[in-house]
């Protein structure tokens, strides 16, 4: 996805029943995490690249690039034949007031504690997450991490909803969330309607979020603003309504 911490583009997601090769939803589909980043809605989202994704032994891992290791490339950077059942990716285009920081580290998913995060979207008024320097992304991940315990699902309701009644100056929350077991996704906006979207689709092998659809085939639903989507590893899915839409 690329996302704002910015403006940015998606966030997207992928979690699997079995491995799959992850390269078409990042490199080969028409709006995989490449397409978008050169030609998604407000592209070019070019200020940093990265995903996280389960491998077939059940662990995490992550690659990040800034805006220089994109500049002038003509595919995404590392190995993208990536064998995986969970996926969280993301490019960035960065918001007036970060465009000094586009270094790997401000390059999303961010992690803390083994909570991965992807976020479209500017939160403006970032005091309430706390001290702690950085973006408005790396404030939010800090501020979660510190919350959300135990890392259920329900828990994560609760702190969601705490978040959207602290925050009052923001442009959109759209998160991608994995503690490396279920997939989460989180679909909130004041304004933009049309550009702070999420959609999802569920297929004979697994489940698909994005910020925009990937493709042309059928199947995509709409988020609804103020949406959580649930994913599990049996991929029972559960949407969720954590606060009424704000606008």
């Amino acid at each position: 996805m690329p996302s704002r911490d910015s403006p940015c583009v998606p966030p997207g997601g992928r979690c699997l029943s079995e491995p799959k090769d992850l390269r078409p939803l990042l490199l080969d589909a028409p709006r995989g995490l490449y397409g978008v980043s050169l030609r998604g809605a407000k592209a070019p989202h070019r200020d940093g690249v990265g995903w996280a994704y389960r491998d077939v032994r059940g662990r995490m891992r992550l690659h990040r690039w800034g805006a220089s290791g994109l500049a002038g490339a003509e595919t995404l950077p590392g190995a993208l034949s990536v064998v995986a059942t969970l996926l969280v990716a993301h490019a960035r285009k960065a918001s007036p007031e970060y465009r000094t920081a586009l270094g790997a580290l401000q390059a999303q998913p961010l992690v803390r504690d083994g909570l991965f995060l992807a976020h479209n979207g500017t939160i403006h008024d970032v005091d309430p997450l706390g001290e702690t320097m950085g973006t408005d992304s790396q404030r939010l991940v800090e501020w979660l991490v510190a919350r959300w315990r135990p890392r259920t699902p329900d828990r994560l309701t609760e702190v969601l909803r705490a978040l959207a009644g602290m925050i009052r100056d923001y442009t959109a929350i759209n998160l991608l969330l994995t503690e490396g077991t279920c997939l989460y996704a989180l679909c909130l906006y004041t304004r933009d309607s049309d550009y702070y979207t999420l959609h999802w689709r569920e297929e004979d092998d697994g489940v698909v979020v994005a910020s925009e659809p990937i493709d042309d085939r059928p199947g995509w639903k709409a988020f609804r603003n103020g949406e959580l989507l649930v994913i599990p590893p049996d991929l029972s899915v559960a949407v969720l309504r954590v606060v009424p839409p704000p606008v």
